[in-house]
């Protein structure tokens, strides 16, 4: 079979189809990848607080990213500005449950972070 390729940035290659992973073992920030999508496994002992800049609008369209405790940490995820799902203030702090295996993904649109699976993760 051949390969599929996405043509939706006017260039025949496979590199819109990359996967990445990262560790996330002290507090800090995720960087964003430039297209595809990522796998954060947060692995920290303690609560680890995260923060995860605001997509560039066009430039990260369709950008997901994926973040999943390995540890009962309630961890946190804090998004610049709008607030995931454009919720600004009130929804910019996700909350992990304290259990291995929550996490959630997100979806970069037009400069914002959307919600697009949620495991045991709270938003204020």
């Amino acid at each position: 079979m051949s390969n599929l390729f996405n043509l939706k940035r006017g260039v025949a290659d496979s590199s819109d189809a990359t996967n990445v992973f990262e560790v996330s073992s002290v507090n800090g920030a995720i960087t964003i990848p430039d297209r595809g999508s990522k796998t954060v496994f947060v692995t920290k002992a303690g609560v680890c607080a995260m923060t995860l800049a605001a997509p560039t609008a066009t430039t990260h369209d369709g950008v997901r990213v994926t973040f999943v405790s390995t540890t009962a940490q309630a961890h946190t995820l804090t998004v610049a500005t709008a607030g995931f799902n454009d919720l600004g203030a009130s929804g910019d702090v996700g909350t992990f449950g304290g259990a291995k295996g929550d996490g959630l993904t997100v979806a970069a649109y037009q400069g914002d972070w959307y919600v697009v699976s949620n495991i045991n993760v709270t938003f204020a």
